[in-house]
């Protein structure tokens, strides 16, 4: 049986998802690029003043502490890049501890993950590392901080030991910060409050790319406008975005049988040649 059966089916953790009203800011008067400046200070302070210590034996994640005899600073080992969200632009930091050895997930990839989340004053805030858990990451609500700072990791093998826990070895382990406007913005949530950077110790063990509906087109495909987002692709405007909606054009056809040229692709048949795939023509 597929690993991806034997494990719970997608997990959707409280911290990481939120219906937050007013979630980026757009109703009120918050400064939400003044903010980004703020976080970002406040970042590489902590880089420059806190250090890594390396995971103990049978530890599944490292520690960070306050520099206090010289050690080397973080500062020295993270890595960065740029985001641009709800038009603010932010940096997504990422300390890479092993890299993995199999394959990134895009944004839109399941992830199969665990965690500890911490505020900058070393306060934990969720921990799921006993078990490995689902994520699908273009679930609406997921932290934009967390999609971006898993495409640094690579996933590892997974290890069959008959009677024993699910195992992994050569996964993709570090630690992930990034500031509030890609996490919980200046309204916060339980045990996050308003306006917090993040950091993540993170392992990823392994990666799926989903297709949600079932329809034989894998949801990254199903990003129309190519803007790294599916939740805004509603073809027939039925209020279901076409990842999740097994008849995208609403004809009465399920996509996967709009495959004329039965090459398992429904994506690259247009029957009236009018430039418009069959799955996405409600007259074809």
């Amino acid at each position: 049986m597929k690993l991806k059966y034997i494990i719970t089916t997608l997990t959707l953790i409280i911290v990481l998802f939120s219906c937050n009203k007013d979630d980026d800011g757009a109703t009120d008067n918050f400064d939400a690029a003044a903010q980004a400046i703020i976080d970002d200070e406040r970042l590489v302070d902590y880089f420059q003043t806190h250090y890594y210590i390396p995971a103990e034996q049978d530890e599944p994640f490292g520690s960070i502490d306050t520099i206090l005899n010289n050690e080397t600073p973080l500062s020295s080992q993270i890595q960065s890049k740029s985001v641009t969200f709800n038009d603010i632009n932010y940096k997504v930091y990422h300390l890479l501890v092993e890299e993995g050895v199999n394959e990134s997930p895009n944004r839109l990839d399941s992830v199969l993950v665990r965690y500890r989340g911490f505020l900058l004053d070393s306060t934990k805030f969720d921990e799921r590392d006993k078990f490995y858990l689902w994520f699908q990451q273009s679930t609406p609500g997921l932290r934009e901080g967390w999609r971006h700072g898993f495409e640094n990791f690579k996933s590892g093998n997974h290890i069959i030991l008959q009677g024993e826990p699910i195992t992994f070895e050569d996964t993709g382990k570090g630690v992930i910060f990034f500031p509030s406007g890609l996490g919980y913005t200046n309204f916060g949530t339980t045990g996050i409050p308003p306006n917090e950077p993040l950091i993540f110790h993170v392992e990823l063990a392994q990666v799926i790319n989903p297709d949600s509906d079932n329809d034989g087109i894998l949801d990254e495909n199903e990003d129309l406008d190519g803007d790294g987002e599916v939740f805004d692709e509603d073809t027939d405007e039925d209020t279901f975005p076409n990842y999740a909606d097994s008849d995208d054009d609403n004809d009465g056809i399920l996509t996967k049988d709009e495959d004329a040229n039965e090459d398992g692709d429904p994506t690259n048949d247009d029957t009236d040649g009018d430039g418009v795939p069959d799955y996405l023509d409600s007259d074809s």
